[in-house]
């Protein structure tokens, strides 16, 4: 009976062990999925100026970001996280694998089925100089991952 009991309780800790990983990997989604509903700069968050264009190697993800600016900024006035299209979340799933490879927060600005583009997102407190120096780093650690197949910046605005 002991045996048995020792042999429930651990393969009951191994479940709990595994959803506390789950659970720590979806609210990083959340962290990433709250932040692309936001219109921004807002009072926590600024952009870089210049954009990067990134297509992911999978079309799949690259269609789950499918969304034009007017799109975008019409989901994030609305407050309602039920205004974004449902297919969006893979592509949302696929930008938390980024940042959590990378480190780099990326806020989405436009999307069609070949590529997006996206502003680097930084807090409020950071000086200019850090958000705009960020771009090209940013560009080469995207292009370093095995899920980003092009990854350029369009300084074009700067």
């Amino acid at each position: 009976m002991t045996f048995k009991k020792f042999l429930v309780a651990g393969l009951f800790f191994a479940v709990l062990s595994g959803c506390g990983q789950e659970d720590k990997m979806s609210l990083q989604s959340a962290e990433v999925k709250a932040l692309d509903e936001q219109l921004l700069p807002n009072d926590n968050w600024q952009l870089s100026r210049a954009t990067i264009e990134i297509s992911f190697c999978r079309n799949r993800i690259n269609e789950a970001l499918l969304a034009s600016e007017a799109e975008l900024r019409g989901w994030r006035l609305s407050g309602e996280s039920t205004a974004f299209s449902p297919y969006r979340s893979e592509g949302i799933n696929a930008l938390s694998k980024l940042f959590d490879k990378t480190d780099v927060l990326l806020w989405q600005a436009e999307g069609n089925v070949s590529a997006q583009r996206y502003h680097v997102v930084k807090p409020a407190t950071a000086s200019k100089g850090e958000v705009a120096d960020a771009v090209f780093p940013a560009v080469v650690s995207l292009s370093s991952t095995e899920e980003v197949c092009h990854a350029a910046v369009d300084d074009s605005e700067y």
